[in-house]
């Protein structure tokens, strides 16, 4: 939900009455919702434990650049223009969870930046990862070529 202040309050952050306000810098716009404290279960243990391991993958400098860039054009593109993929982290995990729905034997819980590189994933580069299907097609893909 957008926000708008009676008294304008510059970089107004936090929580208050069972709301977090906060300022997205993607979206340009003020931003409020609903805090929700988080229900302890085994999915959430499995998503941190996915999340860490991700974490420890770290891809490389021209990697993200190109995730960025593949970004870039996927915003332009009319029919995505809403979608919430925002950054290149969101980006890089959009393409795990996909990389792990397509390929059975992937478990992001143990998921090594050198099993991506000996079994050859589809996720070594950005290039590779759309024409396996793992991200939407974009025009200039194919110059997306750093390795993780």
């Amino acid at each position: 939900m957008k926000v708008r202040y009676k008294r304008a309050l510059c970089g107004y952050n936090g929580t208050i009455d069972e709301a977090v306000y906060y300022y997205h810098p993607g979206l340009d716009e003020n931003l409020m919702r609903q805090y929700v404290r988080p229900k302890i279960s085994m999915s959430n243990h499995r998503l941190r434990d996915i999340m860490a391991n991700l974490k420890q993958i770290a891809p490389s400098a021209g990697y993200r650049r190109n995730l960025k860039d593949y970004l870039l054009v996927y915003k332009l593109q009319k029919e995505h223009s809403q979608d919430q993929v925002l950054t290149w982290n969101n980006l890089f995990l959009k393409l795990m969870f996909a990389m792990e729905k397509a390929y059975p034997e992937v478990f992001l819980t143990t998921l090594t930046r050198e099993q991506i590189v000996s079994e050859d994933l589809p996720c070594r580069t950005v290039k590779r990862a759309v024409e396996a299907g793992l991200l939407p097609f974009v025009e200039g893909y194919q110059r997306l070529t750093k390795e993780i």
